[in-house]
């Protein structure tokens, strides 16, 4: 009668641990080539915020699945698929309902860039407004000069299209006099699209980037992906990572 009685605790016991909710076991990572902080690199997926979300994967016993693609196709995917993030994300206020959020992971400053023979001063998003501005659709530097009211924005699904697009003719057609990218990749994409002495004209803003999570994965999962970043931050993983690369 005592063995059974053990038998039946134990079963219920096990019962009990099956019926706990568990992190999911794989999740799919979505990104862009946004230097230095994910860019593919050979054929493998780098980069400062890359290599934070790689360790958040590690400590929270997670296989994670990166693919690089559009922005624009990475966020639609990553707000309808399951078990599905984006990285690195602008956290703004239009955004906030759209996505479930763990981070900071990263820091990103935003910057309007032009050819060298650009001579017009810009102080202000203000002077800004009257130039064509190259951005990328629905990229949050785009998304963050409309709410300030510059308006006359080209969009390009890829950031790599818009160097070649700069002019210092304001007459030329299809053309764009300034360019909002990240401050720390404006030169190896412009280099990259053989575009050489781009400068920046105005620096708009430093923004902390985050994942951006589908709302239909699973909240243990994004619990053990918080409490990675946490501890990350905690024993100097973090701050290790994100020096390596602001020194280079």
């Amino acid at each position: 009668m005592r063995h059974s009685l053990t038998l039946t605790r134990a079963l219920c016991l096990m019962a009990g641990l099956l019926l706990v909710p568990q992190p999911a076991l794989a999740l799919k990572l979505l990104t862009e080539e946004n230097p230095p902080l994910n860019y593919t690199e050979g054929k493998k997926v780098a980069g400062m915020a890359t290599e934070v979300v790689r360790e958040m994967g590690k400590r929270a016993k997670l296989n994670l699945d990166f693919e690089v693609m559009a922005w624009n196709k990475a966020y639609e995917k990553a707000q309808a698929d399951k078990e599905t993030c984006l990285y690195s994300t602008a956290r703004l206020p239009n955004r906030e309902n759209a996505f479930k959020w763990v981070g900071p992971i990263a820091a990103n400053k935003w910057g309007l860039f032009a050819l060298g023979g650009f001579k017009q001063e810009i102080k202000s998003l203000n002077d800004a407004k009257p130039f064509r501005v190259g951005g990328v659709a629905r990229d949050a530097k785009t998304e963050f000069l409309k709410q300030w009211g510059v308006t006359n924005i080209f969009e390009v699904e890829d950031d790599k299209l818009n160097p070649g697009k700069l002019t210092l003719n304001r007459k030329e057609a299809q053309k764009i006099d300034l360019w909002i990218t990240s401050v720390a990749s404006a030169k190896m994409v412009a280099e990259r699209a053989k575009v050489p002495g781009v400068k920046l004209v105005y620096l708009v803003r430093e923004e902390e980037s985050y994942l951006a999570c589908s709302p239909r994965t699973s909240a243990d999962t994004l619990k053990a992906l918080a409490a990675a970043l946490d501890g990350m931050k905690k024993d100097g993983t973090y701050a290790k990572i994100i020096q390596a690369y602001e020194s280079r």
